[in-house]
């Protein structure tokens, strides 16, 4: 066994320490744990991730043997719209400094790399040119955009194959799209939630819920499902406060909102 191989069996974080990830530690073990039941069910794997940055999503699959190709699409924007209400900052975002920072991780790996500058919404699905086995989308995080990436992500990836996303608690209403999209298409797919915010749908027959480091997170899934309630909170605490609690007690008492039978 490859000290690779030791590595992301054991789920050992260092695989993320050469490149900053904005991700929390739990995350990655799940990413990791992703990688873990894709190389198992199929070797060599595609990857693919809109919404790279610097690269740190990257990092494991670059190192990994059976990791045979990755594309990165991001249009690199400075600013981008987040369904938390604020347009979200990205500084000096280029694809130039992704890759030199990959250079680091493995410079003699760095060719099975495909840069995309764009938007899946403007895409063609004949500008990534093999199917894929695992797509993960951390781009612009809106409902919206949510719902394209995984529409093109859908157009690329191998009939059995895997999508996951990343702050799932900030587009949980596009993952909804998305589940109902599939539904309504009448696609087969398996679809739930890894701590702390990562959301996965199996597409076909994919069982990566077989492999036993993800039946591990599922089964302990109070993690994801407590993180996210937590994270939103904010907007709890912000719609309680004393203005808007008297209003909407107001509102209760005089439509009888307040009062079971």
């Amino acid at each position: 066994m490859s000290n690779f191989d030791q590595a992301i069996a054991s789920l050992d974080l260092k695989l993320f320490e050469k490149i900053q990830s904005q991700s929390t530690d739990s995350d990655k073990r799940s990413f990791l744990s992703i990688q873990l039941a894709v190389r198992n069910l199929r070797s060599p794997y595609n990857y693919l991730e809109i919404g790279s940055y610097l690269g740190g999503s990257i990092q494991p699959h670059l190192l990994d043997d059976r990791c045979a190709r990755i594309f990165s699409i991001d249009r690199r924007p400075t600013q981008q719209p987040d369904a938390r209400g604020f347009d979200y900052t990205y500084l000096n975002n280029s694809t130039e400094r992704m890759l030199e920072h990959l250079r680091n991780v493995d410079a003699e790996k760095i060719d099975k790399i495909t840069t995309i500058d764009g938007d899946s919404r403007s895409l063609q699905a004949s500008a990534v040119g093999e199917k894929i086995d695992l797509c993960f989308i951390d781009g612009e995080h809106t409902d919206e955009a949510a719902l394209s990436d995984f529409k093109f992500c859908l157009e690329v990836l191998n009939a059995n194959g895997c999508i996951a996303f990343h702050d799932a608690q900030i587009t949980y209403n596009g993952l909804a799209d998305c589940v109902d999209y599939l539904a309504q298409s009448g696609i087969d797919f398996r679809a739930y939630s890894l701590p702390n915010s990562v959301f996965l749908i199996e597409i076909g027959d994919f069982p990566v819920h077989k492999e036993p480091a993800i039946f591990q997170r599922l089964v302990n899934n109070h993690e994801s499902y407590l993180y996210s309630l937590q994270e939103n909170d904010q907007y709890r605490r912000f719609a309680n406060k004393y203005l808007f609690r008297t209003v909407r007690n107001f509102i209760s008492r005089v439509r009888g909102g307040n009062v079971s039978q």
